[in-house]
């Protein structure tokens, strides 16, 4: 069974690189098996197609995206700072965590077809999930005030970037999580 697992996580790292590098519509079975270095039915007994690959790669991504708001709504500069903590700490470490994250990014620009696809990204929306952290933050005066989605696109933006260049240059120098705290906190805030 162990063995089994190694594989199966090995099929989804090959077959994430391919989907980062080529697209949906340009990754084929055929280019996940040959980078694999296995037959097609080997990858048929782990994944019935290329939609199924997709789809987990999908499940698995959305699966650290979801928040916990009540705990957020509590405390949301203190809540906000450790997951941005824990991003970039993780974009640091796990190569594929931060491929996840520009896979991620992809998918949300490509109709697959695949339904179960389009609705696990509409729920992981994280625009929609920390709308309402910032909202609560900026109530507690602790985050800037203006428009809360906007704050959240340049925020989610900058992170997205970060995650982007570390894919492309695993190198490249990570910035502290209090940098990017600066793109929401209110200077003299009350928090």
């Amino acid at each position: 069974m162990q063995k089994g697992n190694e594989r199966r996580k090995q099929l989804l790292s090959v077959s994430l690189d391919e989907f980062i590098t080529k697209g949906f519509y340009g990754t084929s079975t055929r280019s996940i098996c040959r980078k694999a270095g296995i037959s097609s039915g080997l990858l048929f007994h782990y994944f019935p197609n290329k939609e199924n690959i997709y789809l987990e790669l999908v499940k698995i991504g959305v699966e650290e995206m979801y928040i916990d708001t009540a705990k957020a709504m509590q405390t949301p500069k203190e809540y906000l700072f450790q997951t941005l903590h824990g991003i970039l700490e993780q974009l640091e470490n796990t190569p594929f965590y931060r491929k996840m994250f520009v896979f991620i990014d992809n998918a949300q620009h490509v109709d697959t077809g695949i339904e179960e696809v389009r609705a696990l990204l509409d729920k992981a929306d994280i625009a929609k999930q920390w709308i309402p952290i910032i909202q609560r933050g900026q109530e507690l005066q602790c985050f800037h005030a203006g428009n809360p989605h906007a704050i959240c696109v340049a925020l989610f933006g900058a992170v997205q970037g970060i995650a982007q260049e570390k894919v492309r240059m695993s190198d490249t120098p990570l910035p502290d999580a209090k940098w990017l705290m600066r793109l929401v906190e209110e200077e003299n805030g009350s928090c």
